[in-house]
């Protein structure tokens, strides 16, 4: 199968044991029924090699654990150990077009319905109890949470998120 057919998944990040199980960290964190996949392409010298799964099983978001039928020692994983990995594109699951997944608002613009363009969204750190939104403009860069109380309006189509921000709070970065 050629890179053109495929999309890729995710990265072989870490060794799981010793008994040649890895950690995928899936990039766009897509949701997949695991328990249906038959195997996992990774790149090996340019080549898409496909490693048949014995099982797999999200553990957190983002990171898939995998056990492959022939690796099945540290040795065996480590071939595999930082190799990008790929699917069909055909096994892409039907998600709602618009739905606005964090992904998708890196680059947007941010305007204030009060103080205007505040810049483009750089980041969102989702590891806090509060998602917070990044926001870079200039070489200057504040952060707020990702509420409903900041966030007025998000239009896909212009790639611009409409807030109100108070002052006090891009200031305080």
């Amino acid at each position: 199968m050629q890179k053109k057919d495929c999309f890729f998944f995710g990265t072989v990040f870490k060794l799981h044991g010793y008994k040649g199980d890895v950690n995928i960290y899936n990039d766009d964190d897509i949701p997949f029924d695991f328990s249906t996949l038959k195997y996992f392409l990774i790149e090996l010298n340019n080549q898409l090699v496909p490693f048949f799964i014995e099982k797999a099983r999200p553990t957190k978001p983002n990171v898939v654990l995998v056990k492959f039928k022939d690796l099945d020692s540290e040795e065996a994983a480590k071939k595999i150990h930082k190799h990008k990995v790929y699917l069909p594109k055909d096994w892409i699951p039907e998600t709602d077009e618009n739905k606005i997944t964090e992904k998708k608002l890196i680059g947007y613009s941010v305007i204030d319905i009060k103080l205007g363009n505040l810049g483009k969204i750089t980041f969102i750190n989702s590891q806090t109890a509060q998602q917070l939104i990044y926001v870079s403009k200039d070489g200057k860069e504040f952060c707020f949470p990702m509420h409903e109380q900041f966030i007025k309006e998000v239009d896909p189509k212009k790639g611009v998120m409409k807030v109100e921000v108070p002052e006090e709070l891009i200031n305080l970065n």
